[in-house]
């Protein structure tokens, strides 16, 4: 028989430990010990779960929607952000040519964007790092994965190569930003490319996995679940090297080059460069970025480290226990998320390229930079709490020293609620406050990123407007999921913990 195709989809099990635990009787308890840690069970439920076929996003009419606009997108808005101050304008023909006359690709943008895709590659496969286990895969009969995780070190590794090739000219950071439209041109056409080839390689070798039979659907969704090169998981390693990586050099060149342009404005006006330290014996470059500019390096560059120093906890995520890799997960890691998450720092160094540099008062600045970090800290924290609190629990923990280790990211006595399914579902810390505190976090930093260009264009706010669409729809089919897999536990799950997103108002 084929698989099931059922309306709607089902989610991860949020603040679950997993899918395969013994059910045991329903109770609320403290644990003032470490977690038990319980060996992962397989069982015929899993594997009929994990067979199902659930369209999403509209069925194959919708994905294939998604697939045509989501290029088309981006090209528009960044012709919107190059040659109309991010005015939003009704696209003409002349629009068109001119905008991707300045998004041709080229070689040199080739060899950028190539070349990062293959250091990461190199490292992610030969830097030291710890290696812990993913979630018991059903169709490997329950097996899980082994995953070296040493973004922290790749992270580091990049920082030096970049400051080496930076100041010693050999590839100034600049020319990221100056080659924006080629770069990301090429990215679009690889994220299609990579598409369609893992597409053709699962059916070719007879690698895939929850086929729905719709060529549209599973180019979207993907054929295989577990793709790899060796010790390279590709899920992971596209999900969590490639785009948040490339955002932040994106902005570090932002940055750099809004640094330059009021370098040069200083030394035509006689001004200093330098900061004159130790009697004379130091001189230190004066940073001209704006405060706007470096509010954004500060926001990606928390993100980036977020996902490098926490990597450990990515294994038992949905996208990569369940998701396979097709275009939604790979055009969007490839080109989706670095070229339009970016919006904001590209509109602020636009601005600043035309002499009209967006400002706001010390006031508003400070408080923005005190939004940022403060939901950075829940965000980080909450985090935290649910993966190290899965991760005991399956006995797949890793303690870390990766910086910032911040104050109550590990939950030593966590409450939950023992569901007769045996999942745990977590009750203590930032999980008690509201059932999805960590998207709170997220989308208030999201907000902040358009805040702090202020409101003449709405391209800065597609992120964060994006970014609520898909997690209401992620919420939406949480509910509906959790309530049919837990049933009367998940009822008083609601009780315990009744909001959603806001303590005390949703």
């Amino acid at each position: 028989m084929g698989p099931n195709i059922i309306a709607g989809v089902t989610a991860p099990d949020s603040n679950g430990i997993g899918l395969r635990q013994r059910a045991t009787s329903q109770k609320k308890s403290s644990a003032p010990t470490p977690v038990q840690r319980l060996a992962p069970k397989h069982s015929q439920s899993d594997e009929d779960l994990d067979s199902k076929v659930m369209y999403e996003f509209g069925g194959p009419w919708g994905v294939t929607a998604l697939m045509l606009l989501m290029p088309l997108l981006m090209f528009y808005f960044l012709g919107c952000l190059e040659f109309h101050g991010g005015k939003l304008v009704v696209p003409s023909p002349a629009f068109w040519e001119q905008t991707w006359e300045f998004c041709r690709p080229n070689r040199h943008a080739a060899v950028l964007y190539m070349g990062f895709n293959v250091v990461q590659a190199f490292t992610a496969m030969t830097l030291p790092g710890v290696v812990v286990k993913g979630l018991p895969v059903p169709s490997l009969q329950g097996k899980q994965l082994d995953y070296l995780c040493n973004g922290v070190a790749t992270w580091y590794f990049d920082i030096v190569i970049l400051c080496v090739l930076h100041y010693t000219g050999i590839l100034r950071l600049t020319e990221i930003m100056d080659n924006i439209g080629p770069i990301m041109t090429v990215a679009i056409l690889w994220g299609i490319f990579v598409t369609v080839a893992i597409y053709v390689w699962g059916i070719v070798t007879k690698t895939t996995h929850r086929m729905s039979g719709n060529a549209f659907y599973d180019l979207f969704m993907g054929a295989i679940l577990n793709p790899r090169i060796g010790n390279l998981d590709l899920k992971i390693w596209s999900e969590i090297r490639i785009p948040w990586k490339l955002l932040f050099l994106i902005t570090a060149s932002a940055a750099m080059k809004e640094h330059d342009i009021y370098t040069e404005q200083a030394i035509e006006e006689g001004l200093d460069t330098t900061y004159s330290l130790l009697g004379g014996l130091l001189e230190v470059p004066i940073c001209r970025t704006s405060a706007p500019l470096l509010f954004m390096f500060l926001a990606h560059i928390l993100y980036v480290n977020a996902c490098m120093k926490g990597e450990e906890c990515i294994p038992t995520t949905w996208d990569i226990f369940y998701e396979k890799w097709g275009y939604m997960l790979i055009f969007w890691n490839f080109a989706g998320v670095p070229f339009s998450y970016c919006y904001s720092s590209i509109y602020i160094l636009n601005r600043s390229l035309q002499g009209n540099p967006v400002t706001h008062s010390n006031a508003y600045n400070t408080v923005l930079f005190c939004v940022l970090v403060a939901a950075y800290y829940v965000w980080d924290t909450a985090n935290s709490q649910k993966n190290r609190f899965r991760m005991k629990e399956r006995g797949t923990y890793v303690e870390r020293n990766t910086f910032p280790q911040l104050p109550w990211g590990t939950l030593k006595k966590p409450t939950y609620i023992q569901t007769k399914h045996g999942n745990k579902l977590l009750t203590g810390g930032w999980w008690g406050v509201a059932r999805k505190i960590h998207y709170t976090a997220d989308l208030t930093m999201a907000m902040s990123w358009g805040l702090m260009t202020g409101f003449d264009s709405f391209i800065p706010y597609f992120y964060v407007c994006f970014f609520t669409a898909v997690l209401v729809h992620r919420v939406g089919r949480d509910m509906v999921h959790c309530k049919e897999k837990y049933g009367d536990d998940w009822d008083e799950y609601c009780r315990t913990v009744p909001y959603i997103f806001i303590p005390l108002i949703f």
